[in-house]
């Protein structure tokens, strides 16, 4: 029996805080691999450092993310919700990514399956 909306958003629900600690976790991690490989003495000039401009974690790298949604929710973030560009902070991430999510998880948000997806539904 398939669950209908209203159920699945529920079951989401249920799984939001395990999943907002999970991708804070990731976040974190992300960052910090990114931080670590800066030199600290990188010149700026006058105008600022060009590392400054940019986000914490871009929207590519959001999509390793997936690992994270795979495991908690059994599904991956697709692409087209990710925020252009990136995250300048986790909490930016979270307050974008997390009612996408939801509106995914729960059907109410239709997104297009990704290539991989349908040849294993084929087989």
């Amino acid at each position: 029996m398939e669950l209908t909306q209203q159920q699945k958003e529920a079951a989401f629900d249920e799984k939001a805080d395990e999943l907002g600690e999970a991708l804070e976790e990731w976040y974190e991690e992300e960052a910090q691999a990114i931080d670590a490989n800066i030199v600290e003495d990188a010149p700026s000039g006058t105008g600022g450092s060009i590392i400054s401009k940019t986000p914490a974690i871009d929207s590519k790298r959001v999509l390793d993310a997936s690992s994270v949604t795979s495991e908690i929710l059994d599904i991956e973030i697709p692409p087209e919700i990710i925020k252009p560009g990136g995250y300048d902070s986790c909490d930016e991430m979270l307050d974008d990514l997390l009612p996408k999510l939801r509106d995914v998880y729960s059907g109410k948000r239709k997104v297009k399956k990704r290539k991989v997806e349908k040849e294993m539904i084929e087989v």
